[in-house]
């Protein structure tokens, strides 16, 4: 009976170690649901992913030279002026290029499309009326077309040709009217830096009388002698020099040419009257010496950039006498008579005012015509051309 009890009694089991996944079976699941989501994203990535096209080369535009279009615009205007292809001249080799027209002067509505046109087209181009018979198409003040229109030469005065200029004009309302209330024809030199400076040069077009620019240069002297502030002076370079001739230009309306307001100093020297004459040449303008010093080299200046040019042959009223002044006024009519043609050069004083107001008249009566210079710069071509 032990025996079988013995035997029938039962060994408890021993106690096992919880295993290492029972351990860690929250770690572990916790890893698997985390790679589970990290596995879903990538693979839904890549599911919406598009494969990237690549960028289309950008089509480069073909350059246009804004020139260009002027140009085109400059053929319209002609075209609209109705002129033949034979009365057109094109010299379009070098800057500023010029066409010149066999025809009267457009109209003013003409013109104004014609600017409107022009500052409409990219690159700030900007209309000019220069002269009588000219315009010009300027980029930041520098001339790139000269449009010149020819009319037909009127026959030239018989005799002897006389022109007066009177300087320093600009200052008073008063002296332009005076002058202008002179049957004859006194040719109008004013300052550029004087108050009425553009209001005077804008009776003198409206009376028919040629206009100057009468530009302030370096005198010997200075300071003493002093030319104004926004003269030109021999120490500054070129590009200044020109970027004061040309600021003057824009300022004074309707100038046909230039001459010296002092000056015996710059004109002196060939260097500093260079950038001067090059500036004239391209805007079709003269250049009258006023010959302040027998060294000038103006004139000789001048003629190296091919830029219409005299010389100033008398002054009138150094001695500021009507009597003094009338003496002058006779030494200008025998130089007139000996070569064919003279220019005298005056100033607004009272004295010369009545001084031509007395003997102009006999002038005329004697055979002397009074004209602009520029009737004596084309009856010198003719001569020199001949």
């Amino acid at each position: 009976e032990l025996l079988m009890t013995k035997r029938t009694q039962r060994r408890r089991p021993k106690k096992r170690r919880p295993d290492f996944l029972l351990k860690n079976k929250l770690l572990l699941l916790i890893l698997g649901v985390a790679g589970l989501l990290v596995f879903s994203m990538v693979f839904f990535a890549r599911m919406e992913e598009q494969p990237s096209s690549p960028a289309p080369k950008p089509v480069a535009k073909p350059q246009v030279d804004p020139l260009k279009k002027v140009h085109a615009e400059v053929e319209t205007f002609l075209a609209a002026l109705n002129a033949s292809g034979n009365n057109i001249q094109r010299d379009l080799t070098y800057e500023p290029a010029r066409y010149m027209l066999e025809g009267a002067f457009p109209a003013p509505e003409q013109v104004n499309g014609f600017k409107a046109r022009i500052q409409q087209l990219p690159g700030d181009y900007l209309v000019r009326f220069r002269e009588s018979n000219s315009l010009t198409v300027e980029k930041n003040r520098r001339t790139v077309i000269v449009l010149h229109f020819v009319s037909p030469e009127p026959a030239l005065p018989d005799g002897p040709l006389v022109t007066i200029i009177m300087d320093d004009l600009g200052r008073s309302l008063y002296t332009a009217e005076a002058l202008l209330a002179l049957p004859q024809a006194v040719t109008f030199a004013i300052i550029p830096g004087e108050a009425q400076a553009v209001q005077v040069a804008e009776l003198a077009y409206a009376g028919d009388r040629e206009v100057m620019l009468h530009t302030p240069m370096e005198p010997q002297g200075f300071p003493a002698v002093n030319p104004g502030d926004d003269a030109l002076f021999v120490e500054y370079s070129d590009q200044e020099i020109r970027r004061r001739l040309d600021q003057f230009l824009a300022y004074i309306p309707h100038v046909t040419g230039i001459n010296n307001h002092m000056g015996s100093r710059f004109t002196e020297d060939a260097r500093a009257l260079t950038p001067v004459m090059k500036s004239l040449q391209e805007k079709g303008l003269f250049f009258v010496d006023s010959r302040t010093t027998g060294r000038t080299l103006a004139a000789e200046t001048a003629r190296r950039y091919n830029v219409p040019t005299m010389e100033r042959d008398v002054f009138l009223d150094n001695v500021a006498e009507v009597d003094a002044i009338v003496t002058q006024i006779q030494k200008l009519e025998a130089k007139a008579r000996k070569k064919g043609m003279a220019i005298g050069i005056c100033h607004p004083y009272p004295e010369t005012l009545e001084a031509l107001r007395r003997e102009l008249p006999g002038l005329v009566e004697r055979g002397i015509s009074l004209v602009p210079v520029s009737v004596l710069l084309q009856k010198q071509a003719l001569a020199q051309g001949s």
